[in-house]
């Protein structure tokens, strides 16, 4: 009986190490297969470019390119790239930039659909805000590291010290010669060779999603109090028809959309609107070069409309990747 019992006990010497293993494996296994799960979709930016090509950033699935005739998902196996988490896409000339969340921001040349080297930077992995100066200066907001710009190749911080209510960073935008900061803790500027973050306007001291430039004003779009405009030489001013959290703001020639958590609006000729249908769950916008618009939702859905008012689902995720809805 006492050998028996041994013998058991050294059957679960090595029954148990095998079993917490085994454990452990479907449990990263588990993990791996949820952790981009078809519902982990969220149009997170779009930008078309000089092709006329649709370029979807989407928060969970990666990049993606639509035209006419196909879409296809845009990843390189050999350096894995782009981080399917993606926060922001911007055009420089046949350069698209791609912010994400967690893999840095990488540049592709859309003329040759391939990624070109760029040097990350410690630091700088988690990122949202992202633009370019009329000096041609690229910068990056992060999320939890400052803001850092492009030079010889490679991602350098404004500052090495960067004060912790300058580390959250959503947006970045030029105007009146100058580059404003949107942050989870207000509104900041500085000259356009960047040098210091300075706070501006103690009443929006508060958490800003977006920043806008729309023909001579700047428009502020915060986490949870709506949109205010700023005028030069003037105090920013609450647009009161519009409230609630708002994700975007998309500037075009003939109208501006405003996107928030309440609905989506219209500002004509100083005249705002909200959407009779609007789009359920919006969260960013782009126009084409026919003047048509799209609006992508946190489901994984994009709707096209010619007017920025009736808008149709022109493209959806689903478990085969993003595909046209027909």
């Amino acid at each position: 009986m006492g050998a028996t019992f041994k013998l058991s006990n050294n059957r679960l010497s090595l029954i148990i190490p095998a079993l917490i293993i085994a454990v452990l494996y479907l449990y990263k296994t588990s993990v791996a297969q949820t952790k981009f799960a078809n519902h982990d979709a969220t149009i997170r930016s779009m930008a078309f470019d000089q092709r006329g090509r649709l370029w979807i950033g989407s928060f969970g699935r990666g990049l993606w390119v639509a035209d006419e005739k196909k879409i296809t998902r845009f990843f390189d196996e050999k350096t894995q790239q782009p981080y399917p988490m993606i926060n922001n896409l911007l055009f420089d000339g046949h350069y698209l930039w791609v912010a994400t969340a967690g893999g840095g921001c990488i540049r592709i040349n859309t003329e040759l659909d391939q990624i070109e080297p760029v040097k990350q930077h410690d630091g700088f992995g988690k990122l949202h805000a992202l633009t370019v100066t009329s000096s041609t200066t690229v910068l990056i907001g992060s999320v939890g590291s400052g803001t850092a710009y492009f030079k010889d190749d490679s991602w350098l911080p404004v500052s090495q010290i960067q004060p912790v209510n300058l580390a959250w960073v959503n947006s970045i935008v030029e105007w009146q010669h100058r580059l404003w900061l949107g942050t989870s803790t207000g509104l900041y500027s500085t000259g356009i060779s960047v040098h210091e973050w300075k706070p501006q306007y103690a009443q929006l001291n508060r958490g800003i999603n977006h920043l806008a430039v729309d023909n001579d004003r700047l428009l502020i779009a915060t986490t949870r109090n709506g949109l205010y405009e700023l005028l030069p030489g003037k105090d920013p001013t609450k647009v009161t028809e519009i409230d609630g959290m708002i994700h975007f703001i998309l500037p075009s020639a003939s109208q501006t959309l405003v996107i928030g958590d309440k609905s989506v609006w219209q500002l004509v000729n100083g005249v705002v609107c909200k959407l009779t249908d609007p789009v359920a769950n919006a969260k960013c916008a782009a126009f084409d070069a026919k003047n048509r618009f799209f609006i992508g939702t946190t489901d994984g859905k994009i709707y096209i409309s010619d007017s920025g008012t009736n808008f149709t689902l022109k493209y959806l995720f689903s478990d085969k990747g993003l595909e046209e809805n027909k």
